[in-house]
């Protein structure tokens, strides 16, 4: 395994233990006072265990219980998500999703990401360029926003940001924050702007951006290193991703 195809095979595989339990889950609350549901434990289960028979000299980062399991040889972790967006999957909605991520030297080298509900995989493998279901897709080039442009931000954004009134696009938030930097890599979005979340919600969709020339900055700050998630902390502030112009041109618009 390592090719991109086994990798999607795997995920297509997790995402039906995951259908398995949608709609039939009763949630439970985490300390960190986020939900976990029977499939998160589950699918997490499935990875780690295929994972590390594939890449037993690789360490393990998963969201459940913490997991970690530092590598034995060399600096690669393989960073997964069971279910990113486990609030939309115990409300029934279709915006959630499995992400796997290689993090190798603490850079996000390969990223993949499955939606069940929709059956898409975003994918940066290491052979080259971003692919959803297996077509390469961009980022959007840098443009001035206007009507149509869309930011994605997470639910609460309304309560800690002010959007200049001049901004005449959209904000949406659909649930996932990995599917939103999927979304923003792949030309879906001009920028997701994201809360303090931890690794597993961020190198999936790292790898992808940075491939197709996108980044991952703290919001009016520095660009994000997973170096300082490793350990398991959440982000330092909140962030923003995209083309580094319309980061520019969003950050611009946005007051505390």
């Amino acid at each position: 395994m390592g090719e991109v195809d086994s990798l999607s095979d795997l995920l297509a595989e997790a995402g039906e233990i995951a259908m398995g339990y949608f709609r039939r889950v009763q949630p439970e609350w985490k300390l960190s006072r986020s939900l976990v549901t029977e499939a998160d434990r589950q699918v997490q289960e499935y990875l780690t265990r295929r994972l590390r028979a594939h890449f037993p000299s690789d360490g393990i980062i998963a969201e459940e219980d913490d997991l970690r399991v530092p590598p034995t040889a060399g600096t690669r972790y393989w960073v997964i998500d069971p279910i990113d967006g486990t609030a939309s999957f115990v409300a029934g909605l279709p915006v959630w999703g499995i992400g796997i991520a290689l993090v190798e030297d603490g850079r996000a080298v390969e990223g993949y990401f499955h939606v069940p509900m929709t059956g898409d995989t975003w994918s940066a493998p290491p052979d080259g360029s971003v692919r959803l279901n297996g077509e390469e897709v961009l980022i959007k080039p840098p443009a001035p926003l206007y009507a149509e442009s869309v930011i994605l931000a997470f639910s609460r954004m309304h309560r800690v940001y002010r959007l200049s009134r001049s901004y005449r696009g959209k904000v949406r938030s659909l649930g996932s924050t990995i599917g939103h930097m999927c979304f923003v890599a792949a030309g879906s979005a001009d920028v997701a702007i994201l809360d303090r979340v931890w690794i597993w919600d961020l190198a999936p969709g790292l790898a992808m951006l940075t491939r197709n020339g996108g980044v991952l900055r703290y919001l009016h700050g520095a660009e994000v290193s997973l170096t300082q998630l490793i350990d398991g902390g959440r982000a330092l502030q909140r962030m923003i991703c995209g083309h580094p112009d319309a980061v520019a041109r969003v950050e611009a618009l946005l007051a505390v």
